[in-house]
């Protein structure tokens, strides 16, 4: 075997940046570092934050080197841009500084192993300037554990600097958090990547698709270290000649063409093609979910597109996407886009419950099928007020009969329009007027309208009411849009004009209030009835109480 095959290291390891300058995707954390250095303004406790492969654990490295470099000349002082070549530098990179302590507290969680850090804090460095503890994922130390450490941490030996790295922030306590400097590393751009992972390809001597290459950015989710372990495997995989297909087949992901082949023969209501699509793409180890999960991120893909058009010349995504996904968003509609997200969003559920899930994806890719191309709210009233034809542009389900000859009779009659719409009220839909206030309250519990019932219920007090006009007086809870509300939509459900006025004082007690007080006068009266009134009087001491039963009908 050969030395190098002995010595191997991963690209993750071989191309971990060793200066501020390196860190890639970072640049608000390298010039915040950067001038704290310089001004020699720094804290003495760290918190890096961020998702994992961003550069968290990096990053502690780099600043423990930049604060403990001597300089070539050996005369040097805390710097943004160490030397590397200094004894301190090289121990740093080399993981063997006795004044750099790396913690892992996903494994050393408890409170002993924190009092092994405050004791050693005591005792200045032994080669560096200052003594460091890089403590990662600091989130996963038990609550003991981070209030042994809160006095050391507020009131820290001048030489020593603490330097906590997590994806968990909200984990970490409040007294921890409020000792320390917070840096959020972001998340690197599918630009930034694309760029990155091309440079290492090229060091590498390896040659790779851009396509491919947009695969592995999409992959790696902003994750520089999860896409360079994806990028050695492929380069493994392909012996440096990478292409699409091994990619593609590396990441297990269905041939992005056939999914847009999917959702187009979805969007024309092909239903017998949807089914033999699907079948195929089982046969060929596609997993329910994962087949819908796609679709998904195609419908987003393709919404995305129609919003934004200048993701058309973005090269971070595969040039297939933006060609097909162009032509998709010019023939779909937003309304269509809308609907078919949330029929694949609840069959997503449906197929992740169900005790047959490969039946359970037709069915709902069937219901897509029939849905993706009924008419919108306004094409209905269009359509029902004879102006033309509706729909979102695509043909329907081939088999599925016309509309009006496929509904019942009663059905297929034409709809006039609500009154709001047209003018022309519709009084077979419309309730019918208030005589009480009661009524008002039925109408809005009917309308679906909650918060306004609940407001109405316990927040107001009535003054008057008479047909077309509702005098009230607003509670302290009572939102000052509610009689904007109330008026707008008993004009909706009634087909005429209410007046609300609100006044500054009278009116009753709220209805809730009323009804309490009803009940207590119910259950008085009840008390009061002589036949209880003879028991207690024949049976000293005894006491009696009214319960409610819940009867259900």
């Amino acid at each position: 075997m050969s030395e190098n095959s002995v010595n191997y290291r991963v690209l993750a390891r071989k191309y971990r940046p060793q200066t501020m300058s390196e860190l890639v995707g970072q640049e608000l954390l390298v010039k915040t570092l950067t001038q704290a250095i310089d001004a020699n303004r720094l804290p003495h406790a760290f918190v890096l934050h961020g998702i994992r492969g961003v550069g968290k654990t990096t990053t502690a490295r780099i600043l423990a080197k930049a604060l403990n470099c001597h300089g070539a000349d050996g005369q040097g002082g805390p710097t943004a841009n160490p030397c590397g070549i200094c004894s301190s530098c090289i121990s740093v990179t080399e993981d063997r500084h006795l004044d750099v302590i790396e913690m892992d507290a996903a494994s050393r969680t408890g409170v002993d192993d924190i009092r092994e850090v405050t004791e050693s804090a005591r005792y200045k460095a032994v080669n560096g300037r200052y003594k460091i503890f890089i403590i990662d994922e600091v989130h996963m130390l038990s609550k003991s554990a981070f209030n042994a450490l809160l006095k050391t941490l507020e009131e820290p030996p001048p030489h020593v600097k603490f330097i906590f790295a997590t994806t968990e922030l909200k984990k970490i306590p409040e007294t921890v958090l409020s000792r320390c400097m917070k840096f959020d590393l972001a998340r690197i751009t599918p630009t930034i990547l694309f760029d990155y992972f091309k440079t290492i390809c090229a060091k590498e001597q390896a040659t790779i698709e851009d396509e491919a290459l947009a695969l592995l950015v999409r992959a790696a989710d902003g994750s520089a270290r999860d896409g360079l372990s994806l990028l050695d495997q492929a380069i493994s995989l392909s012996q440096s000649q990478v292409t699409t297909d091994i990619v593609r087949d590396m990441l297990g992901v269905v041939d992005r063409g056939r999914m847009f082949i999917l959702l187009n023969l979805l969007m024309e209501g092909k239903i017998a093609e949807v089914i033999a699509e699907v079948r195929d793409l089982y046969a060929r180890g596609s997993e329910p979910t994962v087949l819908l999960h796609d679709l998904l991120d195609l419908v987003y893909w393709v919404t995305s597109l129609k919003i934004n058009t200048s993701l058309l010349t973005d090269i971070t995504w595969p040039e297939s996407d933006r060609r097909e996904g162009g032509e998709l968003a010019n023939k779909l509609s937003m309304p269509i886009l809308m609907r078919a997200w949330q029929v694949l969003s609840k069959g997503y559920e449906e197929v992740a419950r169900s005790p047959l899930p490969n039946q359970a994806v037709e069915m709902v890719l069937i219901r897509l099928a029939y849905l993706s191309d009924l008419p919108s709210a306004e094409d209905l009233l269009k359509l029902t007020s004879g102006g033309g034809a509706a729909g979102g542009g695509m043909s329907a389900p081939r088999g599925a009969a016309s509309v009006t000859s496929s509904l019942p009779q009663a059905m297929a009659m034409p709809i006039s329009r609500p009154a709001g719409l047209s003018g022309v009220p519709v009084t077979s839909l419309l309730q019918p007027m208030p005589e009480i206030f009661q009524d008002v309250l039925k109408i809005v519990a009917q309308s679906r309208e909650p918060l306004l019932y609940s407001n109405l219920m316990q927040d107001i007090h009535l003054v008057s009411f008479s047909t077309g006009k509702i005098v009230l007086r607003l509670g302290d809870k009572a939102p000052s849009t509610l009689p904007t509300q109330l008026q707008n939509l008993l004009h909706q459900q009634t087909g005429q004009k209410w007046d609300i006025d609100i006044v500054a004082e009278g009116g009753a007690a709220t209805v809730v209030e009323q009804n309490r007080q009803q009940m207590q006068q119910l259950e008085q009266s009840a008390l009061n009835h002589p036949l209880i009134q003879e028991m207690m009087t024949q049976f000293p001491g005894l006491t009696a109480k009214v319960e409610r039963q819940e009867t259900i009908h």
